[in-house]
């Protein structure tokens, strides 16, 4: 049996330009890819721990059905067991092994989203992370399209749908060109062409001894070069047996280990001997402390060579620079490279009797292994200023990437992330906190936390207090209705307490008509918990004004309500509020509150879309509180209105709309 060869992946600004087309590497947005056995779905770049991943698929113009769920599982042996069960559907490309599980393991404990990891087998990375579905059951022939939930609880916090995508798979990748080959006593080097690109991304090499039996893919060494917008491609073989003669094709690839055209087969024997020799491998690591990035490598020969040169950019296609000439005979260099977590790419030049090589393979690193914490922010303190407060600190230790300022919070007895990142750029910094959130009349408590280059935070640097700047107030009472009742009216508005935790109670005002002012009802102030108002000395024929104001426990008055007028012979009802509308497995479920008023016989349900009328689907007894619609379609936005009507069939206003997607 073959041993699975070492797959050099290409170009950074190939998979770069692969990933930007199908538009998820750098956002959220989902992506269905075909693949040589399936459909390979992209969610979303939120690595789903703590919630989950829901998906359905159409097929054609159907509707969209459930396919599955997707969560990220850390354990070990999961991410093992799923790798032999990924692996075999994706085999053109390298197989994870267990440092590149442990490195995801130890990625997702630190990271939210997938945005800056990388491995080989890019799709099965994203299956073991639980950001990526893979779809077998498809025909070919025929196109699918999918919708991605993101589900935490059984709270929908947001759906997505996908690019329509054909099956079976093709790929743009064109066709390699045979350029030359040199002919060795111990190897034979291979040179193809691919010009334009595509979605090339890496290639696989198969060999058989000359017009005999069948051809095996091969464990060649393999790299390539560039030339504006044409690609180079090298392999050396150096299982060979002189003398011997031999037949090569070669099979490119994508990201997704979908195949392009094959190449034509050439021949080639082991004859001559080498001008430069052939790079085993060639690797390159984050080292263990100081931004260290380790290379080594291996030649199979090296008793001609001069000299070794190393060279160094933080981008794939331009700026390297030489950052060592080295001897011969050494195997490895320590680079320092200036910023950890970002990519730097590497190759190396080979200085012989006859000149100097071209270019070897490109390889990838960066310095992201953890060191020591940060220190924690020193000198820090708050002070009140107009509309908020200002937090300011001092940081003199290196590679600090920034600061995080937290609030305390005295409800959860923790501290809660108040700024985005603050750059460090300076030796003193500052963060101003204008939050609504914050009241007038309370102290607040703030610490500072560092984080290094590696995203490492520090401990919470001592806490500062302080208070805005700012007077404190209470917002106006909502959304005032009237109800008529047997001896009167009573006056109702939304409940405070929630949004108002220092909510001391209401105030509520009248004006007759014709009155130049208002005059405060009996009872002054109500309790908090009193969001409703009754009134019994209105007089027949006359029409009244309603006002109300919130005040908390500090003094502070809100700014009064918008006015509500009433007159008092009028038949006036107000609709019930719709309370609820929810999915439930047979369709819509809306409920509204009970019905009390005896001249009311009857409640109408109005269903409407997004640009269309209202019309009529159920009309119910008054003493119904709930109704369910069945007749909803998977995927469309409803919004649902109640009325209701007397004996006369006299109907009044209808109630406020609530929208919901089935």
């Amino acid at each position: 049996m073959q041993k699975r060869p070492y797959v050099h992946f290409l170009l950074s600004s190939i998979l770069l330009s692969v990933v930007c087309t199908a538009s998820f590497a750098q956002g959220n947005e989902p992506t269905a890819v075909g693949t040589e056995k399936g459909i390979w779905v992209y969610l979303g770049n939120e690595i789903p721990t703590g919630f989950q991943y829901q998906i359905l698929k159409k097929e054609g113009s159907g509707n969209f059905s459930p396919m599955g769920t997707s969560v990220y599982r850390e354990d070990a042996g999961v991410l093992k067991t799923k790798t032999e069960e990924y692996f075999p559907l994706f085999d053109n490309l390298d197989k994870p092994g267990d440092d590149e599980l442990s490195f995801i393991r130890q990625y997702a404990v630190r990271n939210k989203t997938t945005d800056s990891v990388y491995i080989p087998n890019f799709p099965v990375m994203h299956l073991l992370f639980g950001t990526a579905f893979l779809d077998l059951e498809v025909s070919g022939g025929k196109t699918y399209q999918y919708r991605v939930i993101k589900m935490t609880g059984n709270t929908r916090v947001w759906e997505r749908t996908s690019n329509t995508v054909h099956y079976p798979s093709e790929t743009n990748i064109p066709k390699p060109q045979f350029k030359n080959n040199e002919e060795f006593d111990t190897h034979i080097i291979l040179r193809w062409f691919v010009a334009g690109q595509g979605s090339l991304n890496s290639f696989l090499i198969y060999r058989r001894v000359f017009g005999k039996g069948e051809y095996h893919r091969i464990n060649a060494t393999r790299g390539f070069s560039m030339s504006q917008d044409t690609v180079f491609l090298i392999a050396a073989d150096t299982s060979v047996q002189n003398p011997a003669l031999y037949e090569y094709f070669i099979k490119p690839l994508d990201i997704y280990g979908n195949s392009g055209p094959e190449s034509e087969v050439i021949s080639a024997g082991t004859i001559g001997n080498a001008s430069f020799p052939v790079l085993e491998f060639f690797k390159a690591g984050g080292g263990e402390k100081d931004h260290q990035v380790e290379l080594s490598w291996k030649f199979n020969e090296a008793d001609y060579l001069r000299s070794i040169e190393v060279f160094r950019s933080n981008s794939f296609d331009s700026g390297y620079v030489r950052i060592a000439r080295l001897s011969p005979k050494d195997t490895s260099f320590t680079d320092i490279v200036p910023v950890a977590n970002e990519n730097y790419w590497y190759y190396l030049v080979i200085n012989g009797p006859t000149g100097s090589s071209l270019p070897s393979a490109k390889v990838p690193a960066m310095f992201r292994n953890i060191g020591e914490r940060p220190l924690p922010p020193s000198e820090t303190g708050a002070e009140s200023i107009r509309g908020g407060i200002r937090i300011y600190w001092s940081y003199y230790e290196p590679f600090a990437k920034g600061f995080y300022v937290y609030r305390y919070l005295y409800d959860n007895a923790e501290f809660e992330q108040v700024s985005g990142l603050i750059p460090a750029i300076a030796e003193i910094y500052s963060f101003t906190d204008t939050s609504k959130y914050l009241q007038g009349n309370e102290v607040y408590r703030y610490a500072v936390r560092a984080v290094n280059d590696v995203d490492q935070l520090s401990d919470f640097s001592e806490t500062a207090s302080a208070s805005p700047g700012k007077k404190a107030t209470v917002s106006s009472p909502m959304n005032l209705r009237i109800s008529r009742t047997d001896n009167g009216i009573i006056l109702v508005w939304d409940d405070m307490r929630e949004t108002e935790p220092v909510l001391l109670g209401y105030k509520v005002f009248r004006r007759e008509e014709g009155d130049t002012g208002y005059s405060l009802m009996p009872h002054d102030t109500l309790r908090s918990d009193r969001n409703y108002y009754r009134d019994s000395t209105l007089v027949a024929g006359k029409t009244y004004t309603f006002i109300v104001s919130a005040i908390d426990f500090y003094g502070n008055e809100s700014e009064r309500s918008v006015p509500l007028s009433y007159t008092s012979d009028e038949e006036y009802f107000m609709p019930p509020e719709i309370l609820r509308a929810v999915n439930t497995a047979e369709g819509i479920l809306i409920s509204w509150g009970q019905i009390t008023d005896e001249n009311i016989v009857s409640v109408k349900i109005y269903r409407s879309q997004t640009g269309g009328q209202p019309s009529v689907i159920a009309t119910l007894q008054k003493d119904s509180e709930e109704f369910l619609d069945k007749s909803v379609s998977s995927g469309e936005l409803y919004i649902y209105e109640i009325s209701m009507s007397d004996e006369g069939n006299m109907e009044y206003g209808k109630s406020r709309g609530v929208s919901i997607r089935r």
